[in-house]
């Protein structure tokens, strides 16, 4: 008899519904997802690249690039690859904090004038008189050599900072290799919160002394005010950052430390003399400018008796 040209295996039966759901479990599991990927670690260029990070050109995927750099070249361990990479790219903008500060300071010359011209355009009855002021303002700026673009250098950082933030935070949150133990003193564990805050607490103490030193510029002014304030800040930040994984407060506290450091040599008048930037003037009430008392007191009746007529 011939015999039939195909046979049923039991290889074709159906497969239990446990077994696939076991299938899809393990590929679904994140933690297996670095082993399937890449056999690479994280002393080679390309390993991020291999576990899906530092893709494109955003400030995210560069600092992702500049710490992979770092790591590899420098065979630092990855908290002094956060450290270093930091201080370069601070290193970097220092110039651009320079000219800031020695714009800053010129602006500290003209604002008792530019105070006055405020409180005239808000005085000015038509658009011809503001007209007028707006030109006098622009006399004054001319007149101290103040530029206004140099006003916004120190925004250039916010991008780079984000781009610090958000890669530490996915690159804690795989773990990229090494992070789990390639921390320093107490926190030896980049990828988990630091269990002590102390990381925390220097950055929240270099934020409070940045800022009482004059800011990134030095020269920075603020009322009593918000001085205060300035002192409550860093503790809430504190709050807010509690649970993020060392290698992020890493950054906050590298980053807090030399901001203070500079703020510290900005302020320094023998740095100053040595780099020809002019110094900052001491706070003074132009003849015609208002107080801040009057200000504040002439806001106050102003907004009670806007609330007044409407109620």
């Amino acid at each position: 008899m011939q015999k039939p040209d195909f046979v049923r295996f039991n290889s074709s039966q159906s497969a239990p519904s446990s077994e696939i759901k076991d299938a899809l479990t393990s590929f679904q599991d994140p933690a297996n997802i670095p082993e399937q990927v890449t056999s690479m670690t994280s002393d080679q260029i390309g390993y991020l690249e291999s576990i899906g990070l530092g893709n494109g050109f955003g400030p995210t995927a560069l600092v992702e690039h500049l710490l992979e750099y770092t790591h590899v070249y420098t065979g630092l361990p990855w908290w002094g690859t956060i450290v270093a990479a930091t201080v370069a790219v601070r290193l970097v903008l220092f110039p651009l904090y320079v000219k800031a500060s020695a714009n800053g300071a010129k602006m500290s010359h003209a604002k008792p004038e530019l105070d006055v011209l405020t409180r005239e355009m808000r005085e000015a009855a038509n658009v011809n008189q503001q007209s007028m002021v707006r030109e006098k303002q622009k006399g004054i700026m001319k007149k101290y050599d103040v530029k206004l673009s140099h006003m916004f250098l120190p925004f250039c950082q916010f991008p780079i900072a984000y781009g610090f933030y958000r890669s530490l935070r996915t690159m804690a949150e795989y773990p990229v290799d090494g992070f789990s133990s390639q921390g320093y003193a107490w926190f030896q564990d980049l990828s988990v919160a630091d269990p002590y805050l102390g990381l925390h607490v220097i950055s929240a103490g270099m934020v409070m002394l940045m800022m009482r030193l004059g800011g990134e510029t030095g020269g920075q002014t603020l009322s009593p005010f918000l001085k205060k304030a300035m002192y409550f800040l860093p503790i809430f930040g504190l709050a807010a950052t509690m649970h993020f994984p060392a290698a992020v407060v890493v950054y906050f506290a590298a980053n807090s430390i030399f901001s203070s450091l500079q703020s510290f040599l900005l302020k320094n008048k023998t740095f100053r003399k040595w780099k020809n930037l002019p110094d900052f003037a001491k706070p003074k009430v132009h003849p015609g400018a208002p107080k801040p008392a009057e200000t504040f007191f002439r806001m106050e009746r102003s907004i009670h008796g806007s609330i007044k007529s409407r109620y």
